[in-house]
């Protein structure tokens, strides 16, 4: 097999990955839901960002380090495998007797016999780490996709059975658990790695000197990817914070994983560019502007409907405040091709001093915002992401179009037409809630999404990269046929 049709069979069956656990994850969300509470997620919520927190810590960065080596041996891979074990037992004795104290901050009780249960996905992941990582160093994504998607699918069908047997958090405690547990067990039954007896610093010592950069970015990364999260479990309540959880995984759904998706389709358009800054100027506002419709309309159509979406998909009228999050997160969600894109023009340029002004400019930004807004309602809180998004925005556009000479006021003048058309066919698709002239939820919501569907349909139908998305997807069919 040719290297391209090795790169493009890997990345097929990464998607597959994706998109196939996360749909599972969806659907069990939704049928549990008709069985737990909001607070239940937002318990589960509080608990996810230690977990993730940790989980970073463990892997230290060591996957990409092994992955990047030509040539590792077993006592190198045996090393991280005894190093990650050890740091996860470590972390997992802390956090075991810090349960108590994190339930005190959060004001929930229950989080102190959840935590320890919880927190036992540690050394199951640590024990999956350096197995994982050959399979990928190894470029075996297919095996890869199969385990995980065993592993989602038969935890989240225990866990329906949980969550209707019993009704309470321990539902999602338990898969979790499962989760981390099968895809171990699968990853060493698939694996013909077994560890030496032997650990040597020296293997340890030049691993880490490449992955200490990563630790600490990921460590910073994590807490502030999370920091509504962490902010919301303490400032309001785990009812509020189950709504946010939910909200965010549909926005992320949305704006992240399909900012991914038409990456992948237009890399033949970064493939053409050179170092001429025309040719890269023109690139740019091809993929910029592509990438902002397609996941513009997404994010309009979702924040159009979301009230009524969240209250069909979760069986309750109470979880239209969810709804309500993710049409206050909707802007995030929209501008975040934007934020997400055009930083690849300073990394083309290679000005990673910008890139690190910038980095701490958003950080102290997004800061400020959440002091101010964390002494309002909780709608104000999540309100404080979007103005972050826009102020974030001007900051972009500017330091990062600077380079190749892409003003702020042509970068604009691209975006802006598309901005207006998404403003048209948010409100089209949210006047069939608000109207309220229909009573049923399903028939509104398809209505809505219908309607919002067409008003897409015709302000995009002329429009240039429009016609340009729909001939890459066809090229794109194409060559897979």
């Amino acid at each position: 097999m040719s290297v391209s049709k090795q790169i493009a069979s890997s990345a097929l069956w990464k998607y597959l990955e994706q998109f196939s656990v996360m749909g599972i994850q969806f659907i069990g969300t939704f049928v549990m839901a008709r069985f737990l509470s909001p607070s239940d997620y937002g318990t589960i919520g509080v608990m996810s960002v230690f977990t993730i927190l940790s989980n970073t810590i463990i892997n230290s960065g060591f996957g990409q380090a092994l992955i990047r080596e030509k040539e590792v041996t077993r006592v190198d891979y045996s090393t991280i495998l005894y190093f990650n074990l050890a740091v996860s037992v470590i972390l997992y004795i802390i956090l075991f007797y810090s349960s108590g104290i994190i339930a005190d901050f959060y004001n929930q009780p229950i989080i102190n016999d959840v935590s320890k249960v919880t927190f036992l996905v540690l050394p199951l992941n640590a024990l999956s780490i350096v197995q994982n990582t050959r399979l990928q160093k190894e470029i075996k994504f297919k095996k890869l996709c199969i385990i995980s998607l065993i592993s989602s699918l038969t935890s989240c069908i225990i866990a329906i059975y949980l969550a209707y047997t019993y009704r309470n958090v321990w539902a999602l405690v338990i898969q979790n658990l499962l989760s981390y547990l099968f895809r171990t067990v699968l990853l060493w039954i698939s694996s013909d790695f077994i560890p030496v007896l032997r650990f040597s610093i020296t293997s340890l010592k030049y691993y880490f000197n490449f992955s200490k950069n990563i630790l600490l970015s990921g460590i910073i990364g994590t807490i502030f990817n999370n920091i509504y999260t962490l902010l919301i479990g303490r400032v309001y309540t785990a009812t509020e914070l189950g709504f946010y959880t939910q909200a965010e995984r549909i926005k992320n759904l949305g704006a992240h994983t399909t900012t991914e998706i038409v990456q992948s389709i237009t890399y033949p358009i970064l493939a053409k560019l050179n170092n001429n800054n025309e040719d890269i100027k023109e690139g740019y506002r091809k993929i910029i502007s592509i990438t902002l419709m397609f996941v513009g309309i997404i994010m309009s159509l979702l924040m159009g409907c979301a009230q009524d979406l969240f209250e069909f998909l979760m069986g309750n009228e109470i979880w239209r405040i969810s709804g309500t999050y993710l049409l206050l997160m909707g802007i995030n969600g929209i501008l975040y091709p934007l934020h997400c894109i055009n930083q690849n023009i300073l990394m083309v340029k290679g000005d990673s001093k910008t890139i690190l002004m910038l980095e701490i400019a958003r950080r102290t930004i997004m800061i400020a915002i959440l002091l101010i807004t964390m002494n309002f309602s909780v709608i104000v809180f999540v309100s404080g992401l979007s103005l972050y998004s826009i102020i974030l925005l001007f900051m972009n556009l500017y330091y990062c179009g600077k380079p190749i000479n892409y003003t702020i006021g042509q970068q604009l003048k691209d975006v802006s037409p598309i901005l207006i058309r998404l403003v048209i066919i948010i409100m089209a698709t949210i006047s069939i809630s608000v109207l309220g002239i229909i009573e049923s939820v399903s028939i509104r919501l398809l209505i809505s999404i219908f309607v919002g569907t067409s008003v897409s349909i015709l302000c995009f139908w002329r429009y240039y990269y429009f016609q340009l998305l729909i001939k890459l997807f066809k090229s794109m069919i194409r060559r897979k046929n």
